[in-house]
């Protein structure tokens, strides 16, 4: 069975609409996130929910302040399903959480195969998890932890077919 997807593309004042055979349909607005928001040991993910298991994802940490975590891998045929990018500054060091849940609604159906978060701050370092769902499944939820950041910045992305 094939689903159609309708894309409109406006270019210099001039509007299209194409058809993409084969692809399930997804927006920017499937995933839901949080604000950047500090939390103290007892307004932590962790601590409002004590029973969930974090999946650490891999984490490559480049230049002070930069990390980059991972999940699975680029599959051929998969796409961007969504991309997300935020920001945050505050006036002194803070703790930080960041939770993003794919898809916010109903599930579209489309099977994931790669998410990755590039993450930029003023910290040592982070955290990136899997808390629900993940690669394979149609849905995931990832939670990004920061101790003692006056500024955090990440982009989000998830790939799937």
């Amino acid at each position: 069975m094939f689903r159609v997807l309708y894309l409109t593309v406006a270019v210099l004042g001039i509007v299209t609409s194409v058809t993409v055979l084969g692809l399930p349909h997804a927006r920017a607005s499937d995933l839901g996130y949080t604000d950047i928001t500090p939390v103290t040991d007892d307004t932590r993910y962790t601590t409002l929910h004590p029973d969930v298991v974090l999946t650490e994802m891999d984490k490559v940490k480049h230049s002070k302040g930069n990390v980059v975590f991972t999940a699975g891998g680029r599959t051929p045929g998969d796409r961007v399903i969504v991309n997300h990018y935020d920001s945050e500054s505050f006036p002194s060091a803070v703790d930080t959480e960041v939770l993003m849940n794919y898809p916010s609604g109903t599930s579209t159906g489309i099977t994931l195969t790669c998410i990755e978060v590039y993450v930029e701050m003023s910290a040592d370092d982070a955290g990136g998890y899997i808390t629900a769902g993940g690669i394979g499944l149609t849905n995931v939820e990832v939670l990004l932890t920061s101790n003692k950041t006056r500024n955090f910045v990440y982009e989000t992305y998830i790939y799937g077919y």
